[in-house]
C-alpha cells in the first residue's frame, strides 16, 4: 500500500517567495476548475523550483508545473533524496528516478540524477512520453493519470490491465490531490487571496544602470509602440523586478518581466515551450504585451500597467509613480535612446520629375553602420527589421507566428507588413573586422536567437542555416556590404565572416515560400541582396 509522503514545511528564500493559499468563495471556484481531485497540502516552494518547474514542464502540452509539483511532491517532498516508500528499484534524487529511468530520460550526457534541475527534466521528459503511449491505448482516463500509473509500475502492467491498476491508484491519487494544490497557487496561474499590490515590488529600491546584457532587448522592445520607449520598458523591469530573472513576485510573478501566469498565456504571443523565466523572451513579449494592453486602454500606460500587474484595470498609482520616477532616470541614459526620425522636407513648388530607372534610394538614417567606430559591442541594437530579398520579395523568417526554437531552420516566407509574426531582427554591433567593417549579430526579436551556421568554424557549400543561442566566440558574425539600390531601399550582401560566404536562397531562381536559406559563396547578379525594412517604411 503507497502511503502519502510526511508534509514538511521548509523554510521559504524571502517572505516575498511564499505562495498563498486560497480561501473562501474564490478558493472554492478555482479549486473546481483546477481540477477534480480534492486538494492535498504540499510543501511551499521556492524561486528557483518554481522556475525548474515551469521550465520542465514545457516539454509537453500535458503536463503543467503545478501536475509536475504533484509527482515530486510525492517523490521527495521535494527533499534530495526520495521518500523511503519511493526508493524501490535504487532511485535517487528530488524525482526517485530508478538508473533504468535516468539512462532513457536524461536531459543531457553530463546530467546527473541528483541535481535537481536535471532530476526534474528528466521526469518531465518521461512523463510526456508516457503520455503518448497512454493516448494510445484508448482506456477512458485522463491520459495522464495513466501515465502516472506507467512510470510508477511500467507500462505493460498498465497495457495488462486495461486501465490504471489497482496496486497504483493510491500513488495517482495523491500525486492527482498534490497536484490540484498545487494548481491553485498563484505561482502556477491560481488567483491570489487578494489582489497583488504594488507594496509586493521593490518600488523603494534605488534606480540601478541597466544591465549590459539586457540592453539589446530593451532596446528592440522598445521600438514596438510610441507609448513604450525602451527608457519605459527598463523603468518597469527595474520597479518590477530589479533586473532579477530569477524573481518570483508575491502573487507568482515571474522571471524579470515579472508576467503573471495568466497574463503570460494571454498576451504574452510565444511560443509554447517558452517561459518567462528566460530573459531575451520575457522582455521580447513584455513590448508586445504591453503595447497590446496600452491600446487596449486607449493609449494610456497607468491602466495598462494596473492590467499586466493585477489582470485587471484597478489603479496602481503608486507602481505607476515609481516607473515615471525610474523611467526619468533611463531618459538620460544614451544607450537608451531611439534615432530620430528624418526630418520632414518642405514639399516643393512644383512637381518633380520622377527618377528612371531603379537606382535611387530614398533618405534614410534608419540603417546600422557598414563601418564600425570601435572593436567591441557597444550595448545598442539597430531595427527591427525585416530582412527581405530583391529578387524573391520574400522575407527572412522562422516557421509559425511565435518563437521559434533553439537550432530551428531559417526560411523566407511572404512579409508579414501588416500583421504580428517574427520575422523582424535586431542588428546587434559585436566587433570590427581588419578591414574597419562593423560585424553584428542578426537576432530574432521575438526569441532572442540568432542567425547561426552549423558547429563553430566555416562550413560547407550550401550548407542550411538555423536559429540558436547568440555566442560571441563561433560563426554568428555578420557585416553589412552595400551593392546596389532599389524601390527606395539599399540592398546588401550579408557576408558571414568565419565562413565568407553570404546569405542566399536556394538555387538562382526566387525558391519559393518556405524556401530553407543556406549559406554560399558570394555572387553578384544571384539572389544574395538584402535589405532592412523597418515596419513603418512598408
Amino acid at each position: 500500500m503507497f502511503r502519502m509522503p510526511n508534509v514538511r514545511r521548509p523554510v521559504i528564500l524571502g517572505a516575498g517567495l511564499s505562495l498563498i493559499i486560497l480561501i473562501g468563495a474564490a478558493a472554492f471556484a478555482a479549486r473546481q476548475a483546477a481540477n477534480a481531485a480534492e486538494p492535498l497540502e504540499g510543501n511551499r516552494l521556492s524561486a528557483t523550483d518554481v522556475r525548474i518547474l515551469v521550465r520542465a514542464a514545457a516539454s509537453c502540452p500535458t503536463l503543467t508545473p503545478a501536475r509536475l509539483a504533484g509527482q515530486v511532491m510525492v517523490a521527495s517532498n521535494f527533499d534530495d533524496q526520495p521518500v523511503p516508500e519511493m526508493r524501490d528499484g535504487g532511485a535517487v534524487g528530488v524525482a526517485a528516478l530508478t538508473p533504468e529511468q535516468w539512462q532513457k530520460y536524461a536531459p543531457s550526457p553530463d546530467a546527473v540524477p541528483t541535481d535537481r534541475e536535471d532530476a526534474i527534466t528528466a521526469l518531465a521528459h518521461a512523463m510526456c512520453q508516457l503520455v503518448g503511449q497512454s493516448r494510445a491505448l484508448n482506456i477512458e482516463e485522463d491520459p495522464w493519470r495513466v501515465a502516472l500509473a506507467a512510470h510508477r509500475l511500467g507500462i505493460d502492467q498498465v497495457i495488462a490491465a486495461g486501465a490504471v491498476p489497482e496496486s497504483a491508484a493510491d500513488y495517482v491519487e495523491t500525486v492527482d490531490r498534490y497536484a490540484a494544490w498545487y494548481a491553485l497557487q498563484p505561482a502556477f496561474g491560481g488567483l491570489p487571496a487578494s489582489p497583488p499590490a504594488s507594496a509586493g515590488y521593490p518600488t523603494g529600491d534605488p534606480v540601478v544602470l541597466v544591465p549590459e546584457v539586457y540592453l539589446p532587448q530593451i532596446v528592440t522592445a522598445g521600438k514596438r509602440c510610441p507609448e513604450l520607449p525602451p527608457a519605459r520598458i527598463a523603468a518597469q523591469i527595474m520597479v518590477t523586478s530589479g533586473f532579477d530573472p530569477n524573481r518570483l513576485g508575491p502573487a507568482g510573478e515571474q522571471g524579470i518581466a515579472q508576467f503573471l501566469p495568466g497574463v503570460w498565456r494571454t498576451h504574452a504571443d510565444v511560443a509554447p515551450r517558452r517561459t518567462p523565466w528566460e530573459p531575451a523572451v520575457a522582455i521580447a513579449a513584455l513590448g508586445r504585451a504591453m503595447c497590446k494592453l496600452i491600446d487596449q486602454a486607449g493609449g494610456e500606460y497607468g491602466p495598462a500597467l494596473a492590467a499586466f500587474t493585477r489582470g485587471d484595470r484597478a489603479a496602481q498609482t503608486p507602481l505607476v509613480e515609481a516607473v515615471k520616477k525610474a523611467q526619468t532616470e533611463y531618459a538620460k541614459d544614451p544607450r537608451l535612446q531611439l534615432p530620430k526620425p528624418p526630418a520632414s522636407k518642405p514639399a516643393p513648388s512644383s512637381p518633380a520629375a520622377k527618377p528612371t530607372g531603379g537606382n535611387t534610394t530614398k533618405v534614410r538614417d534608419n540603417q546600422p553602420p557598414v563601418k564600425a567606430a570601435q572593436a567591441d559591442g557597444s550595448g545598442r541594437s539597430y531595427g527591427p527589421y525585416f530582412i527581405l530579398n530583391l529578387r524573391t520579395k520574400l522575407c527572412v523568417d522562422i516557421p509559425g507566428t511565435g518563437a521559434g526554437k533553439r537550432d530551428g531552420p531559417v526560411n523566407q516566407f511572404t512579409c508579414a507588413k501588416n500583421t504580428e509574426d517574427n520575422q523582424e531582427w535586431s542588428f546587434v554591433p559585436r566587433a570590427k573586422d581588419s578591414q574597419g567593417y562593423q560585424l553584428y549579430w542578426i537576432r530574432n526579436v521575438d526569441d532572442g536567437f540568432c542567425i547561426d551556421p552549423p558547429g563553430v568554424g566555416t562550413v560547407a557549400n550550401e550548407t542550411q542555416l538555423n536559429t540558436t543561442g547568440c555566442f560571441d566566440q563561433d560563426n554568428q558574425y555578420f557585416r553589412l556590404e552595400p551593392k546596389r539600390s532599389s524601390g527606395g531601399f539599399q540592398y546588401y550582401w550579408l557576408r558571414n565572416t568565419v565562413t565568407d560566404m553570404c546569405l542566399e536562397v536556394p538555387g538562382s531562381g526566387t525558391g519559393g515560400p518556405e524556401a530553407r536559406l543556406q549559406f554560399v559563396p558570394c555572387l553578384a547578379n544571384d539572389d544574395h541582396d538584402w535589405a532592412l525594412v523597418e515596419r513603418s517604411e512598408w
